[in-house]
């Protein structure tokens, strides 16, 4: 097998996937670990029971149970894991960085997890047992890597008591082990993990799920895990973005909104049904709730697949009016989704929370990069299709480029907007820019140096003016290949490889501006509030006017000669609008209440 030092010297982007001019790049750089980066305060003698499902991945490492580690907690990198959130080991620091960029010491130990003191010396047998993956959706570790457990006995002496090789991706495995020496059996017991990986980068990815330490009382201690569990983050509400402007939203909640939800819950040996639901809140209200009556609905889970997995499908049953805000750009929701389980069933794993972004960007990805995707061909084309629901104003794209090995900073290509790319090539914009590596999930913004407004669908992307591979982020748990179209020279085509490329753009952030340019166009607006009639008073004739909703959406528009006028907005529904008086002079706004 060609050594991995090697393979780095001879094609350093590490191009794992190649076809038709399409590269697919590990990454060697990561996220910061937002577990312990130094040692925590030691605790002496913590008590069994010892469990760690890394459910909490968000909040880092449990300094309660552990003593130091450098791994990364994620939900993104393994595949099917026993329940939600692994610890993740591979050739990165916790800053991210690779131990030894510049591969002087191609192969070593990287990552350790060491758990706190555990008091062990009042039983006579315990078992410890994990679940283990190589590689994920990440790299593989080869034959010359490894994840090894040790133990520290009485002398603290650390111990080797398990080795596995690299190898490729497959199901979790459980491996469990019996202590029952007096070497171990002490008040002051600890274990550790370690990795052997190629030190230059992302790569040689084992993932570690639901740690246990007991008391070994009967066999069923080490063969049944009593566990029922999320298996993956909470997914987005929205059928097409992860995230989406707000009044673009509202535009058309029908078909941005799922019908149904895609929830993956594990059911570990534990024959049981279960209750689910799910609550949305803005800020800290409750506006929307599954089942519609009472607390909760009862699931069976008992006809399951042969790894555990039981694949949930819950409607999406709010109202019309459920997401609302009176916010003109930026809301957000948080979705929390429960399942009732019995008495003995590990709770952490039990509730996933998610919050449902509507900023100023339309994004097809999560945030997070699991890879690097790039076009090895002079004037290659990308191009990622949006949809609009209303005329808006294109303001700035957001990309992320994640900082490889060499860096294509100094590497122009032209920033490429397109109405259209199939009945016909139609470019509205374009301009040349440099890629910006920034730190990660970090993505940078190319202000458009003119605005422009978009109808419809719309293309955002590149085209290249060298062979080199710019190396855009790819999310690998996201997939918009329906969207992601190249081109290089033979037509458009969607690209191959699942995942999402991280090209955000972004549009006007207030879709109705507030003030305008100083004019003699006044107007007063009266009675405010009403529920019936108003009148408007104004110096000018010939005007139009129009009511807006706090989103921008039109629902209401006159015309008017005189200078007083009457106007019935009986038809008008009970909110807050924004009333434009608008002549071929100048614009001015005023705010309107209707009881």
């Amino acid at each position: 097998m060609m050594n991995r030092y090697l393979f780095l010297f001879v094609f350093i982007t590490i191009s794992f996937t190649l076809s038709s001019q399409e590269v697919i790049s590990h990454l060697l750089f990561g996220p910061p670990s937002k577990d312990i980066v130094a040692k925590s305060k030691i605790k002496n003698g913590i008590s069994l029971p010892f469990i760690d499902d890394f459910s909490s991945f968000s909040s880092g490492l449990d300094t309660n149970l552990w003593y130091s580690g450098n791994v990364f907690l994620n939900s993104t990198y393994p595949i099917n894991p026993p329940t939600i959130g692994v610890a993740t080991f591979d050739g990165l620091n916790a800053n991210g960085l690779a131990y030894a960029i510049d591969m002087s010491i191609p192969e070593g130990y990287a990552d350790t997890l060491m758990s706190q003191e555990i008091d062990l010396s009042n039983i006579s047998t315990a078992f410890f047992f994990f679940y283990y993956q190589p590689q994920g959706i990440g790299d593989n570790p080869e034959i010359q890597d490894s994840l090894i457990l040790e133990f520290k006995d009485v002398n603290g002496d650390w111990n080797v008591q398990w080795k596995k090789e690299g190898d490729y991706s497959y199901e979790f495995k459980k491996h469990v082990v019996l202590i029952n020496t007096s070497d171990y059996l002490i008040e002051d017991f600890q274990f550790r993990f370690r990795n052997k990986a190629t030190l230059s980068g992302n790569f040689d990815h084992w993932h570690i799920d639901y740690i246990k330490l007991d008391e070994y009382i009967n066999p069923s201690d080490t063969t049944s895990l009593e566990d029922v569990s999320f298996v993956y983050s909470s997914p987005s509400f929205l059928s097409r973005y992860n995230e989406m402007p707000w009044s673009h939203f509202l535009n058309n909640e029908a078909l941005e909104i799922k019908d149904t939800l895609d929830i993956l819950i594990r059911n570990n040996n534990s024959s049981i049904n279960i209750e689910y639901q799910y609550n949305v809140y803005d800020d800290v209200s409750l506006v929307a709730h599954y089942p519609t009556i009472g607390v909760s609905r009862n699931v069976t889970i008992l006809n399951y697949d042969s790894i555990g997995n039981f694949s949930f499908s819950p409607p999406i049953s709010v109202a019309s009016n459920t997401f609302s805000s009176i916010m003109l750009d930026s809301v957000s929701f948080n979705i929390e989704h429960i399942i009732g389980t019995g008495i003995n069933d590990y709770k952490k794993n039990d509730t996933i929370i998610r919050t449902q972004n509507f900023f100023s960007h339309f994004s097809y990805d999560d945030g997070i990069a699991e890879s690097a995707y790039g076009i090895n061909v002079d004037g290659a084309k990308i191009a990622y299709q949006f949809k609009l629901n209303r005329p808006d104003t294109l303001r700035a794209i957001q990309m992320y480029f994640p900082q490889m090995l060499d860096s294509v900073n100094q590497i122009p290509f032209k920033l490429t907007i397109w109405s259209d790319i199939f009945a016909s090539e139609s470019v509205i914009y374009q301009q040349e820019v440099y890629p910006f590596h920034t730190d990660y999930g970090e993505f940078h913004t190319y202000r458009l140096d003119s605005l422009f407004q978009l109808v419809g669908t719309f293309y955002v992307g590149w085209e290249q003016t060298t062979d080199d591979l710019l190396n855009i982020g790819l999310d690998k748990n996201l997939h918009a290949n329906q969207y992601m179209h190249y081109n290089v020279g033979s037509g458009w085509m969607n690209s191959q490889f699942p995942g999402a490329w991280m090209i955000r753009p972004i549009v006007s952030q207030k879709p109705l501006p507030l003030v305008t340019s100083e004019s003699n166009h006044n107007f007063t607006l009266y009675p405010n509030p009403t529920n019936s009639n108003i009148f408007i008073n104004t110096n000018c004739n010939n005007n139009r006017v129009s009511f807006y909703t706090l989103q921008g959406v039109l629902v209401k528009q006159v015309y008017i000669r005189d200078n007083v006028n009457n106007i019935s907005i009986s038809d008008l529904p009970a909110a807050l609008y924004i009333v434009e008086l608008e002549n071929n002079v100048s614009k001015k706004y005023e705010k309107l209440l209707v009881y």
